[in-house]
Order: structure tokens, then sequence, then C-alpha cells
């Protein structure tokens, strides 16, 4: 039987069993988001091409709105269960949430392809609303620096020949943000989607 470890390896890839996280803390969750959508803040970032960051990552055009969260985000974010899955995926023995929120789609929204902040050692995602798109993803270049990346990448906000990783609704998937590139195309779909993000990382080193 594939290990967490092993499929981290191979793929920077980290599924979360769907029974890890209790039905009562997603609908907590669900309340939470629908109550903090009207005071999300737009995020709209303008700025042309890829722009590769200090601590490694890649930013990139993107358009949404975003909230931190509340009781109940922080509640999944240092869950036991979800807390074990970071340390097993990575190989650490202490990892801690520093960075966690909600993202609301509406038509037409977008990130383009980028690079999660350097700090981000696993980023776990997952939707609150049903049937949401998979996300764009370029393992293959994990391994390339950033500037090889943002070199290959320039012209090409939605690249072609990624794969598709799946955003499961209420079951959060983990992944290697940091290094593997990866995008959200423009949401084609009439309704909103809510997004939840957060990202690990060993506070020790």
């Amino acid at each position: 039987m594939t290990t967490l470890r092993q499929t981290w390896l191979a793929q920077g890839h980290a599924p979360v069993p769907a029974d890890a996280v209790e039905d009562e803390l997603w609908e907590e969750l669900t309340v939470e988001a629908v109550r903090c959508e009207p005071v999300a803040v737009d995020r709209h970032n303008r700025r042309p091409g890829l722009l590769v960051m200090r601590d490694g990552s890649i930013t990139s055009p993107q358009r949404c709105r975003v909230h931190p969260g509340g009781p109940a985000l922080r509640a999944l974010a240092t869950s036991k269960a979800l807390t074990q899955a970071a340390c097993e995926a990575t190989g650490r023995l202490r990892m801690t949430a520093i960075r966690f929120g909600l993202k609301y789609y509406q038509p037409g929204d977008f990130m383009h392809v980028h690079r999660d902040d350097g700090k981000c050692e696993i980023t776990f995602s997952c939707g609150l609303t049903p049937g949401l798109a998979p996300m764009g993803w370029l393992p293959k270049l994990r391994w390339l620096t950033t500037d090889q990346v943002a070199a290959r990448l320039a012209d090409a906000p939605y690249p072609q020949g990624g794969g598709a990783f799946p955003i499961s609704y209420r079951c959060l998937n983990g992944f290697d943000g940091s290094r593997i590139p990866h995008w959200r195309a423009p949401l084609d779909s009439a309704s909103r989607e809510v997004l939840v993000t957060i990202c690990f990382t060993d506070l020790t080193v």
C-alpha cells in the first residue's frame, strides 16, 4: 500500500481521507463562509506577466474575493487530522498552519499560473460549494528553479499540457504549491464558487 509520504514524494500530492474532518465542522464552516462573504475583500492584481519574488514564489494576475475566515476555519486549520496529514506527507515532525482563508470566485474570476509563498511547505484546498472545476497544475516543473519556471511560462497564463488537480467538495487535497506551478482558469459557470486554502510550514526550522 502506498503511503502518503510516498505519494507526496512521487507526485507532490497529499489526499486527505474524506472522513478525517467531522461533518459538523463542515456545516459550521459553510455557515461561516456565507456570513463572511459580504465583507470579503477584492483581490484584483492587474499587473501583467509573472513576478519572481525573493522567497521563491511567483505572483501573477488574479481576480477573486478573499476573507481570512473565523473560528470554524481556524478549527479546521488547527485540527489534529490535518496537522497529521501535513506532517506525514512532508516528513516533518511539527507542522503549523500559517496561512488560511476563504476565496470567493464569481463568473469570470481567475488566477494565472503562479507558485505559492516559499514558506508554504504544503498547501491544502477544497471546495465549500459542490462541483468546483479542477485546478490546473504542472508537477513536471516541480524541481525547476523559480527563474526557469518564470521563463518557460511567461507568456502562458493557463499553460497547455498540464494536469488537472481535483478540487473536491468538503474533502481536502494537499499539494506542493510553492514548487508546482498552478492556476485557475476563468470561472465559466453561472454561480459562484467558494474555495478553502490552508498552508502549513515547519516553524522549528
